[in-house]
């Protein structure tokens, strides 16, 4: 098998993994063997209202296999000194660092992190992405050492760059998996979800399937419509731009497509639609025994999702309290509304709301529901 057919199949596959159909497990021996590294590492995470970075979700992936206990030992006894942790906050989207630069002359000869894990770990060279979404936290890509006697080689380098709007997809489509509570849910499941509208369509475009969410959506035909058993968009330069987006997810031959995302305006809603098209391979469709070529998840803000506030407190430092009122106010209750949810006083909800925001270092509603809705977890 050449080069760009192992990376084909790793594009496949982790398109096909963003949306549970086989797991990152079974994905990381490939994407080791394609980059050329013995270990690689995901790790969802944002700077918190005090310029600490707030993990939600990390996994070390060594040779073929996850290690959940390498991911306990680290957070346990090593990320509160790493030093090049906070050298990550501003880890720009594509930004590609070797990890040694992420440590001082001195910290190579007297840090804990980097001479112990990393070094027992054979990730000592390893290298650093970053991947960060719009209105998103940052998913960090981490590679461990090369494979290569001579380390890491510009060819390797292009590979991972090469991943690097894949990657971006996969994280965007868990993202809003996450939000519609259906992180692992099957083909079917996410076909039952009325929260997330979810359209396939087979290699051609042609609508196969939709959810009760996206029928209702299509219905309205408010800015998006079923044409003809095709997906089409009211206004003009919309419509040109979904086509393009479609075409590129589904070409006739050769390679896996490319996703990606855009806006869909609506005259009776201000808040337009968001469309995620996300290509996938190798899956059978629900209706009947059609190959699917691509699904579209339908994103409507208007409908809010439902934040944990346990998960909350444990992520941001809140009070229990506080954090019922911060869940309120993000799923658009007033500080009244939030009262009666409550069951206190508005006074005392108002207060609390004042504490939230002084803890945050934020000041609006629209950062708080942004704050609340990157906690979510993502693997």
């Amino acid at each position: 098998m050449t080069s760009g057919d192992r990376f084909d199949v790793v594009v496949e596959n982790l398109y096909r993994a963003a949306v549970a159909d086989v797991s990152w497990e079974s994905l990381c021996p490939l994407i080791n063997a394609l980059i050329g590294t013995v270990a690689h590492g995901l790790t969802y995470a944002e700077v918190g209202s005090n310029g600490e970075l707030v993990i939600s979700r990390a996994g070390f992936y060594l040779g073929k296999e996850s290690r959940p206990d390498v991911e306990r030992r680290y957070f346990r006894d090593y990320f509160p000194r790493d030093e090049a942790i906070p050298r990550l906050y501003g880890l720009d989207d594509g930004e590609l660092v070797h990890k040694p630069d992420l440590y001082s002359d001195r910290e190579k000869k007297t840090s804990a992190a980097y001479n112990e894990f990393h070094c027992t770990l054979k990730t000592q060279n390893g290298l650093f992405l970053g991947i960060a979404p719009p209105e998103s936290n940052t998913m960090i890509f981490s590679a461990g050492n090369s494979i290569e006697r001579e380390g890491w080689g510009n060819d390797q380098i292009e590979i991972l760059e090469g991943l690097l709007p894949h990657l971006r997809r996969f994280h965007r489509v868990r993202r809003v998996l996450a939000a519609t509570e259906a992180l692992g849910a099957s083909l079917v499941a996410l076909l039952d979800n009325k929260r997330l509208g979810l359209i396939q369509l087979d290699r051609s475009g042609r609508i196969l399937e939709a959810n009760d969410r996206a029928s209702e959506i299509l219905m309205k035909r408010d800015g998006l419509r079923d044409q003809g058993g095709f997906l089409a968009a009211a206004h003009r330069e919309e419509h040109t731009e979904l086509q393009r987006l479609l075409a590129r997810a589904l070409p006739p031959h050769g390679p896996q497509g490319a996703g990606d995302s855009m806006k869909i305006s609506r005259v009776k809603d201000r808040a337009p639609l968001v469309l995620e098209v996300h290509p996938v391979r190798q899956m059978r469709a629900v209706a009947g025994e059609s190959q699917l070529g691509a699904l579209v998840f339908v994103v409507d803000p208007a409908v809010r999702p439902r934040i944990d506030p346990d998960l909350v407190t444990r992520s941001l430092g809140l009070t229990p309290t506080e954090s019922r009122v911060a869940v309120a106010i993000a799923g658009g209750h007033t500080v009244a509304g939030a009262a009666q949810v409550l069951g206190c006083a508005e006074g005392t909800a108002r207060a609390h709301l004042r504490q939230v925001y002084h803890k945050l270092g934020i000041g609006k509603q629209t950062e708080l529901v942004q704050r609340l809705l990157s906690l979510e977890p993502l693997g």
